[in-house]
């Protein structure tokens, strides 16, 4: 343990630290990113998917127990994440005196944007769970269903309808990507994995990933905004035809082979 302490003491230690977290907030997000597209397939997929996240471990753990565990880590290491960054720029500033000005500020200045951005960021997420989780921030378009437990389309579609609440949650994740952006160059840095000659392609890989991750968040507030996926009532109704007219071609199917 006194080992990992001084490590962890270390800029290379820090760093490291900052590079695992990282990817653990990669990992997540990218998952969640999938998980929010479900909203396209209508209110019952996505709700599906929702439940099927809280009935993981359900036997062994209890109901939402892995979803939590899931949170706190994450929780855990965007703290983490956000503290070591910040102890980094702090060590930046008493860096080396030997240091050529211009390169020590563009260094500090990239280390304050991350620290900022990193702690938004775990201001952003401790909303997200206040609004879509635990319903404690209940802001919804006029006309819509409150909030309620396990129904995330019509808790998403009530609140993305409130045109300045979608544009909040875009605005974020726009920070969120940036973040992305640079953090996933650092991080390549930090492993030894850049290099001269794969340096543009790392960039370009680290700009791709943002660009991905910003559509596929936005994609859903935006539609459910602008009404380009069918409301929580609608798409129900829409669902209960289809499986209807599935049921009368299957009836009408094993007819026509009896």
């Amino acid at each position: 343990m006194n080992r990992l302490v001084t490590f962890y003491g270390t800029s290379i230690g820090k760093k490291l630290v900052v590079a695992i977290t990282g990817l653990i907030m990669y990992g997540f997000i990218i998952g969640h990113m999938l998980g929010n597209l479900k909203a396209f397939g209508g209110a019952t997929a996505l709700d599906q998917y929702a439940e099927m996240l809280r009935e993981i471990g359900a036997q062994f753990l209890g109901n939402t127990t892995f979803l939590w565990i899931a949170r706190v880590t994450l929780i855990g290491a965007v703290v983490l994440h956000v503290v070591t960054i910040i102890q980094l720029v702090q060590r930046n500033r008493a860096g080396q005196p030997t240091r050529k000005i211009r390169r020590r500020n563009a260094s500090t200045l990239a280390a304050k944007w991350m620290a900022i951005s990193g702690t938004l960021i775990l201001v952003f997420i401790v909303i997200h769970l206040a609004q879509f989780t635990f319903g404690w921030i209940d802001i919804h378009q006029t006309g819509t269903e409150g909030f309620v437990y396990g129904a995330v389309y019509s808790n998403i579609w009530g609140a993305f309808n409130v045109w300045w609440v979608a544009l909040f949650y875009i605005a974020m994740m726009a920070m969120v990507c940036m973040h992305v952006y640079h953090g996933a160059w650092s991080m390549c840095q930090t492993l030894g994995i850049d290099a001269p000659d794969r340096n543009n392609l790392i960039r370009m890989s680290s700009a791709g990933l943002a660009i991905v991750l910003f559509v596929g968040f936005s994609a859903v507030p935006l539609a459910m905004l602008t009404n380009a996926v069918p409301s929580p009532e609608e798409s129900l109704k829409t669902e209960s035809v289809t499986n209807e007219q599935s049921d009368e071609a299957e009836r009408t199917l094993s007819g026509d082979l009896g």
